[in-house]
């Protein structure tokens, strides 16, 4: 009886991780989240051969999606990021390929708070979710 409890744990603890392992293999992307000054970079890479990002929203839609440009205030012309006009693009990645995606607030407006909570990135292989 004394061997059959470890010999049973280990078969428990083998089948748990191998569940998780497997889970990690089926994810199509993987999504990393760097801060940079007002901004925050969202950074995903294909873990497949072929997946399709439709969207990706940060903070549930509340930090804006950015795009390189200028913006003139008083006169003076400042280049940089401001918020996207056309909102976000689908784009198709293959396997290995890597892409970043610029948020939040760099004209620093009133009521927009864009620190990091959550980012999720919706593909043609369901939402993947990433948070603090």
């Amino acid at each position: 009886m004394k061997n059959f409890y470890p010999a049973a744990a280990a078969m428990m603890l083998q089948s748990v991780l191998s569940l998780h392992a497997s889970a990690a293999e089926n994810d199509a992307i993987k999504i990393d989240v760097q801060r940079s000054g007002f901004e925050l970079l969202v950074t995903v890479t294909a873990t497949t051969d072929t997946v399709q990002i439709k969207n990706i929203d940060v903070n549930r839609g509340r930090c804006l999606l950015l795009a390189r440009g200028s913006v003139t205030y008083q006169g003076i012309t400042v280049n940089g990021w401001i918020p996207a006009k056309k909102g976000f693009t689908p784009v198709t990645m293959q396997f290995a390929d890597g892409l970043t995606w610029h948020f939040g607030n760099p004209l620093q407006q009133k009521g927009i708070n864009c620190s990091f909570v959550e980012a999720r990135v919706f593909t043609d292989r369901g939402t993947f979710t990433v948070s603090e």
